[in-house]
């Protein structure tokens, strides 16, 4: 008798494929990256990117947070200006000109740091156009289109980038000179002035094809747990008849009748088993089921290993999305990591504002208001963001301190902190003034009272 267990030719052994898919794994791709350097292209990240959820939500997670924290023009010059559309102040121009912009700016944001965390650079060039009105002429943002990283090279002399190449899709290449670039990456370890930047997402490349291979064995590894093992046992010396569809022996072309040895006909029948389907054997042919072992423990722990993996080859804490017990995450730790993760995106937002004022605002102000604001470019602010737990204890220790005289109860700056710790605007040193006065005048209004 010969068992199907030593007929690998046969059929697929399915309990001794796992083994060499983890060799594959551990030699091909979890060593590939620290070893041979740069094998991936930016497409293949690309493509990981578009079908891997896991890489969508840490790029998105990153992406939202950290282009909220861009913020809003803001300028100190409260004084109205004569413009093409009336008197306005630089402000209110400025953040005129980002909303009546193609797109949005939040858009653009969002869609030049996603590119930058994840694929390591981001260039969107910035057109501008002259708009004129009765009440005169002026230079206007007219859009900043984000490029395909695929499509253009930095270029430039002795080490300095001065320019892009781009290549349109259905055109020819064009030089685009840097100054009209918006440019943002992640600076790389080895290369800190490289423009192409350090992709986050080659980290997570190699931990996306091993979870995707064990998510295939998961699959394998469910079957069996449904199905089982089928295993034959024919005599491996007879031979069987080939039936046709008719039912009738089919015979060779010198009429003798064809035939097959009886343990590959037995296992061809029992391929059916997979469909549902019922198969017949000789009656000599022992058929045995042996039911599925347990084993899910391995792949969930795997899987969520990968993960984690890819995670934090983002920066991104895994359990800002674990589940728990008592639902998604756990909120106690995830307010922590929340800070850590609004640190981590603090330099690349530091950057874009840097680009925006240096490369749009003062393109603009110096173009249509002159050089009388070459070192008042305003900023971009946002909230910062802080956790409710963290804010409630910063109140009571900065109340504790005012009241107590160890931080002066009429510093402007201690009271600012304070107002923005319980979300209201800050004072101004005017009205913060007004206010000290205010209260001088009420407290000797109430003592003459008194003493009268």
């Amino acid at each position: 008798m010969t068992t199907i267990e030593n007929s690998s030719k046969l059929i697929p052994l399915y309990a001794t494929e796992l083994a060499p898919w983890l060799d594959e794994l551990d030699t091909d791709f979890v060593r590939e990256l620290p070893e041979t350097g740069e094998t991936y292209t930016l497409e293949d990240l690309i493509k990981m990117i578009k079908i891997c959820v896991v890489n969508k939500a840490a790029i998105n997670l990153k992406t939202m947070r950290a282009a909220a924290a861009v913020g809003l023009y803001s300028h100190n010059d409260p004084t109205p200006y004569p413009t093409a559309t009336g008197p306005q102040t630089i402000q209110e121009w400025m953040r005129g000109n980002f909303d009546s912009m193609k797109g949005s700016l939040p858009a653009v944001v969002r869609k030049m740091i996603k590119q930058a965390y994840s694929l390591g650079t981001s260039c969107g060039e910035i057109r501008w156009y002259k708009r004129k009105t009765s009440l005169g002429s002026e230079w206007r943002l007219k859009s900043i289109p984000v490029l395909n990283p695929l499509r253009y090279s930095f270029a430039g002399v002795k080490g300095r980038v001065d320019r892009i190449i781009y290549r349109p899709l259905h055109d020819s290449s064009k030089a685009i000179p840097y100054a009209k670039l918006l440019h943002i990456y992640s600076p790389s370890l080895e290369e800190p002035e490289d423009p192409r930047g350090d992709p986050a997402a080659a980290s997570a490349l190699p931990f996306y094809k091993s979870r995707q291979i064990m998510y295939k064995q998961w699959t394998q590894a469910g079957q069996r747990q449904a199905t089982g093992f089928t295993i034959i046992k024919a005599p491996s010396e007879k031979t069987v008849t080939i039936l046709g569809s008719n039912g009738l022996p089919l015979r060779n072309d010198d009429g003798t009748i064809k035939t097959q040895p009886a343990l590959y006909a037995a296992v061809s029948s029992a391929k059916n088993i997979e469909n549902g389907s019922v198969f017949g054997t000789d009656k000599e042919n022992d058929v045995i089921n042996v039911p599925g072992g347990g084993g899910e423990g391995f792949f969930n722990l795997s899987l969520t290993h990968y993960e984690k993996m890819i995670f934090y080859a983002y920066g991104v804490p895994s359990t800002i999305f674990n589940d728990t017990a008592s639902g998604i995450g756990n909120s106690g730790i995830n307010a922590g990591h929340r800070l850590i993760l609004d640190t981590q995106i603090e330099d690349i937002v530091n950057d874009l504002r840097d680009e925006l004022l240096e490369k749009i605002v003062r393109p603009l102000l110096m173009a249509n208001f002159g050089p009388k604001f070459e070192d008042n470019l305003g900023e971009f602010k946002s909230d910062k963001f802080l956790d409710p737990s963290l804010a409630a204890t910063r109140v009571s220790n900065l109340t504790i301190a005012m009241s107590s005289g160890t931080i002066d109860a009429n510093d402007l700056e201690a009271t600012n902190r304070l107002r923005e710790d319980l979300g209201l605007s800050p004072f101004t040193k005017e009205q913060f003034d007004q206010q000290q006065l205010a209260k001088l005048l009420a407290q000797q209004e109430q003592q003459y009272g008194e003493g009268y």
